[in-house]
């Protein structure tokens, strides 16, 4: 399903598998999104203070800094760059794990592998609800 977007809607996608970033990238592309690619957690936060971006998708293991820290940083940010929608990606399916994401302020959370098309719905669900509530 395609969603209508607006127009230069970016997202950042933070990955440090550059497969997986690819494939990420390419779908978002797909549904018209502009899509920014980090590494890892250092090269996010220097991209957000470049770029407008409208949400954050982080893998949780990466080097330089991982993906809790990453949100806690976002999270730190002045608004409205601190109160980005955030979906956090893991190939550690622990509930322990995912318990903390969400309370270092991801607002939402998906074990990998993923399925982009999924991904893509929840993306669209954090846009809406974060632009509604202005």
């Amino acid at each position: 399903m395609t969603r209508r977007w607006p127009e230069q809607t970016t997202v950042l996608v933070v990955e440090d598998d550059p497969a997986t970033a690819k494939i990420i990238q390419v779908r978002l592309e797909m549904e018209g999104l502009k899509v920014l690619v980090a590494a890892n957690g250092m090269e996010a936060l220097e991209l957000l203070r470049q770029e407008k971006v409208d949400l954050v998708t982080t893998d949780l293991m990466m080097p330089a800094m991982n993906g809790f820290r990453l949100v806690q940083e976002i999270r730190d940010l002045p608004p409205p760059k601190g109160r980005l929608p955030i979906l956090l990606l893991s190939s550690n399916h622990s509930e322990q794990d995912m318990v903390r994401c969400l309370a270092a302020g991801a607002d939402d959370y998906m074990a990998k592998p993923i399925s982009v098309q999924v991904m893509v719905e929840r993306l669209w669900r954090l846009y809406e609800r974060s632009h509604r509530a202005g």
